[in-house]
C-alpha cells in the first residue's frame, strides 16, 4: 500500500476518479452483450454462457431442477451455522418492515398508501472467485419478509457445470426453486428482459464484478436495482489508540475479494501507517492462491495509506470517496461518527471488524460502492416493497377546497385539470368561479 502524506482534495479525488475510468473501460463490452442478450434471448446466451463460464452449457442444462435442489447435502455444522445465520438477519430485518399507514382529513377524505410486496426477484450470486453464499442469504432473507412471491437465483456454474451444494441447500432451506447457472452481464439482462428459458424479473439485487455492475446501471429504465454494488470496498479512519494488526487484517479482508477492490487507511499516526504498510507485507504471505496473488493486485491497484493531520479530516476524505464500508477505529469513534455523511455501513471500535458484518452479526452486506454511498442506502426490507398511495375525496373536502385546485391547474396552465374538478364543483352546486 502506498502512503501519501497530507494528501489534498484533488489527489483524493484523483484516486476515485482512475478506480472509476479502470471501470468504465469495460462499458461498450457490457453494452453489447446486454443489448445481444435483449434481442436474440436465449441464443445470445447460451453464446456468453460457453464464452465467459468455466463450462459448456446447453440451454437446457441452464436450470437447476428441482431434484438437485432437494437432494443438496452439505454438513450438519453447516446446517447450524445457516440457522444461526438466518435467525440474527431475521431479527434485524423484521425491524424493517413497514405497516400500511392511514389518515383522515378534518373533512372526513382518507389518505395514505398500501405496501406492496414485489412479485419477482432476481438475486445475482457471486461465485466466480469463492462460493458466496452469504450473499445469498443476505438478499434472501429480507426478500422473503418482504413477502417476494417468486424468487431466482443467478450463479456462475463450476468447471463441472454444478452449482455449490451449499446455494442449494440454503435455496432449499429458504423454499427458493428457480436457479440458472449463469453469471456476469449476460445474467443480468437475461433476468431484466427475459430469454425464452428465462422470466423477467421487476427487480434485480446483489453484488457483483465490473460486468454486473454495470450491467445493472445499463438496466436501471426497464427492470429494478438495489444499487451499483461492484468491487468491493474498505476505508478505515484511525488513530494512535487502533491495533496495527487489527486493521491490517482487515484491509487485507476486501484486498482478497477481487483485484478491483479497494482498501483505504487514513490515520493521524505514522507509526500506525507504517506498522500496518509491514503487517500487510507479513500477513500476505499468510494467504493461500490464489486469494494471495488478487490481493496483492488489489493493494497495488486500489490501496492506500492516507496520512492526515486530524480525525476531521479524515472525515472530511472519507465523505468524499463515500466507502461501502467504513471502520472507524479512534479513542472516541461516537464523536467521529457525527460527522460522517456518506457510507453503506460503519463499524465502531477495534473489535467491530468489517467481516463479522460480511457473515450476518445483522445489518446487510449488500452495500452501494463507487461512492453511490451519496446518494443510496444498503440493501433492506423495503428494497422489496413498492408503496402504493391510496386517496379518497369526500364531497365535504371537496367542497372546502376544491376552488384552491381549480385555481393552481389554471396557473399551471392545464384546463383539463381544472375542468375535472370544476364539474363536480358544479354538480354539487358549490362552484363559485368563473
Amino acid at each position: 500500500m502506498r502512503i501519501i502524506k497530507n494528501p489534498s482534495v484533488e489527489e483524493v479525488s484523483k484516486l476515485i476518479e482512475n478506480r472509476k475510468s479502470d471501470v468504465a473501460g469495460t462499458e461498450e463490452l457490457v453494452k453489447s452483450i446486454v443489448e445481444n442478450i435483449r434481442k436474440n434471448g436465449d441464443s445470445a446466451l447460451i453464446e456468453y454462457v460457453n464464452k465467459y463460464e468455466k463450462c459448456k452449457l446447453t440451454i437446457d442444462d441452464l436450470k437447476v431442477s428441482q431434484e438437485q435442489i432437494n437432494q443438496a447435502q452439505v454438513s450438519e455444522e453447516f446446517e447450524r451455522l445457516v440457522d444461526e445465520f438466518i435467525s440474527r438477519l431475521e431479527s434485524y430485518h423484521r425491524l424493517q418492515l413497514e405497516a400500511d399507514k392511514w389518515m383522515l382529513t378534518d373533512n372526513g377524505s382518507l389518505l395514505g398508501y398500501m405496501s406492496v410486496p414485489l412479485e419477482s426477484v432476481g438475486i445475482y450470486v457471486p461465485s466466480g472467485k469463492g462460493v458466496y453464499f452469504s450473499t445469498l442469504l443476505m438478499c434472501a432473507v429480507p426478500a422473503k419478509i418482504a413477502g417476494v412471491k417468486r424468487i431466482v437465483i443467478a450463479t456462475p456454474p463450476n468447471e463441472y457445470g454444478s452449482v455449490s451444494e451449499m446455494i442449494l441447500y440454503i435455496a432449499k432451506r429458504l423454499g427458493i426453486s428457480e436457479i440458472y447457472k449463469m453469471g456476469g452481464a449476460h445474467a443480468v439482462a437475461s433476468l431484466a428482459y427475459g430469454t425464452q428459458t428465462i422470466k423477467r424479473v421487476d427487480k434485480i439485487v446483489g453484488p457483483g464484478n465490473k460486468y454486473v455492475a454495470l450491467a445493472k446501471k445499463l438496466i436501471i429504465e426497464d427492470c429494478g436495482i438495489d444499487s451499483i454494488a461492484g468491487p468491493s470496498e474498505v476505508l478505515i479512519i484511525a488513530d494512535e489508540s487502533a491495533n496495527p494488526r487489527f486493521l491490517a487484517w482487515d484491509l487485507l479482508s476486501q484486498a482478497e475479494h477481487d483485484e478491483d477492490a479497494m482498501s483505504v487507511l487514513i490515520t493521524t499516526s505514522e507509526q500506525i501507517a507504517l506498522a500496518v504498510q509491514e503487517n500487510i507485507g507479513r500477513y500476505l504471505q499468510k494467504l493461500a492462491e490464489p486469494n494471495r496473488t488478487r490481493a496483492k493486485t488489489s493493494l497495488e491497484k486500489n490501496g492506500y495509506v492516507l496520512l492526515v493531520d486530524d480525525l476531521s479530516k479524515a472525515a472530511k476524505f472519507s465523505n468524499l470517496i463515500a466507502p461501502e464500508h467504513l471502520e472507524i477505529v479512534t479513542q472516541e469513534p461516537y464523536v467521529l461518527l457525527k460527522q460522517i455523511k456518506n457510507a453503506g455501513s460503519v463499524f465502531l471500535g477495534n473489535f467491530s471488524s468489517e467481516p463479522i458484518g460480511d457473515y450476518g452479526i445483522g445489518p446487510n452486506h449488500v452495500l452501494p460502492t463507487f461512492s453511490t454511498a451519496r446518494f443510496s442506502s444498503g440493501l433492506s426490507v423495503s428494497d422489496f416493497v413498492k408503496k402504493v398511495f391510496v386517496t379518497q375525496v369526500t364531497s365535504q373536502e371537496l367542497m372546502r377546497s376544491g376552488e384552491q385546485y381549480v385555481k393552481l391547474a389554471r396557473l399551471e396552465g392545464f384546463e383539463a385539470h381544472a375542468m375535472a374538478v370544476q364539474i363536480r364543483l358544479e354538480e354539487l352546486g358549490v362552484w363559485k368561479g368563473k
